[in-house]
């Protein structure tokens, strides 16, 4: 079933829980007449015995009336997520930001409650993972982050019942959803994006938060990306090796690392670093250096950030939640790019204006792309989707 269909589904099935919510309630203050009409009325010229069978018949009564309450409480209650972010938290404007989308955006469209939590260590995982799962509230609790995996694969196996998704790491529990992205296919697009910005000849750079396989994968698409368009064009452009910050909420050093790639002669930057990417990216701001963000749009932070990889997490965990409302929710490995719409580039045509929308912002004419700009970056995207063009990955 398509993601459409079942959004659909779910919502049909809304409409129709609150049509059974108000039978039940009629049932119930229906029940609760009789009880008490049962109560009140004394019984005339009944045996002991029967008035005893009597009582029991009453007493039963009311169980029927107070499981018939639960009932209602239960199916007029919102449905619970839980959510614990990265390290780092709210404010990135990246990674843990744009998770917390997907969760608002359940909430605004189907109707759900969330309770969420910002961790500031990887040691305070586990124990709000256990928090989360021994409450019983929450009919999926998300984990952002593969540092969250550790904790996780404990907490699985104590609560079979609970269903989990973690992002960015592998889980291997039936009850856990591991969502891992193409990081790759997007940053290509970047990567043709930098290469037609960059001189002949020119060099471009790129800062990672951490040295991970899954920071690499984003900077194999890119350098890909870049010398795709750089050999078709016989434009000579070299990428730098890349470097990393070393954290998730270091800008001061993220700043730095940034400011030492321009001195070494870097045209564009490509910023994958989460939080402490924006200190990078304000040094591409500082200096009037090309940048490009990452995860989500960008580009209203800055004129000089031209382009975003666009890791949409939020869709990938609407649609997790979904399926954790429709029954449908299973474990195991999940993996989306470009095909999915789980990766993508805030440059292309039918992004563009979503995250101008998001973000109130627009690309001002400084940074329009130019048209052949765009059909490489569609070219890219069709070769990738069809196969046509492989792209290399971090984590051989």
């Amino acid at each position: 079933m398509s993601n459409m269909l079942r959004i659909n589904e779910l919502k049909k099935m809304r409409r129709k829980g609150s049509v059974s919510t108000s039978l039940i309630t009629i049932a119930v203050i229906a029940l609760l007449i009789g009880a008490a009409v049962g109560y009140f009325i004394a019984p005339k010229g009944v045996s002991p015995e029967d008035y005893e069978a009597l009582q029991q018949s009453e007493q039963a009564l009311q169980q029927q009336v107070d499981d018939l309450e639960t009932q209602v409480e239960t199916l007029t209650s919102p449905k619970k997520i839980g959510l614990i972010l990265a390290t780092g938290g709210l404010g990135d404007k990246s990674f843990n930001d744009i998770s917390f989308a997907g969760v608002q955006r359940a909430q605004d469209e189907l109707g759900i409650e969330f309770d969420y939590v910002e961790p500031t260590a990887i040691a305070e995982f586990e124990g709000y993972q256990r928090d989360f799962a021994s409450s019983g509230e929450y009919e999926l609790i998300i984990c952002i982050g593969y540092d969250q995996a550790a904790g996780l694969t404990i907490i699985a196996e104590e609560y079979p019942n609970q269903q989990f998704a973690i992002v960015d790491m592998v889980v291997d529990k039936p009850n856990v959803a591991s969502l891992l992205f193409k990081e790759n296919e997007g940053s290509f697009l970047v990567g043709v994006i930098a290469a037609s910005v960059t001189s002949q000849g020119g060099t471009v750079g790129f800062v990672g938060g951490e040295d991970i396989p899954m920071i690499w994968n984003f900077f194999e698409g890119y350098e890909a990306g870049v010398l795709w368009l750089s050999d078709s064009l016989q434009l000579g452009i070299t990428v730098r090796n890349p470097v990393f910050i070393g954290g998730w909420s270091d800008p001061v050093t993220g700043k730095e690392m940034a400011l030492s790639e321009i001195n070494s002669g870097a045209e564009v930057i490509f910023v994958a670093a989460g939080g402490s990417g924006l200190g990078a990216l304000e040094a591409c701001n500082q200096t009037g250096t090309w940048g490009i963000g990452v995860d989500a749009s960008q580009g209203y932070l800055y004129p000089e950030i031209i382009a975003s990889m666009t890791k949409r997490v939020d869709v990938a965990l609407y649609e997790m939640i979904v399926d954790a409302l429709l029954g449908t929710f299973e474990g195991g490995f999940i993996t989306g790019g470009l095909a999915e719409k789980w990766t993508g580039c805030d440059r292309l045509p039918d992004e563009e204006g979503f995250w101008e929308d998001v973000y109130d912002f627009d690309y001002d004419p400084d940074r329009t792309l130019p048209s052949a700009t765009i059909e490489s970056i569609e070219s890219a995207r069709f070769g990738i989707i069809s196969g046509a063009i492989v792209v290399p990955t971090g984590y051989d």
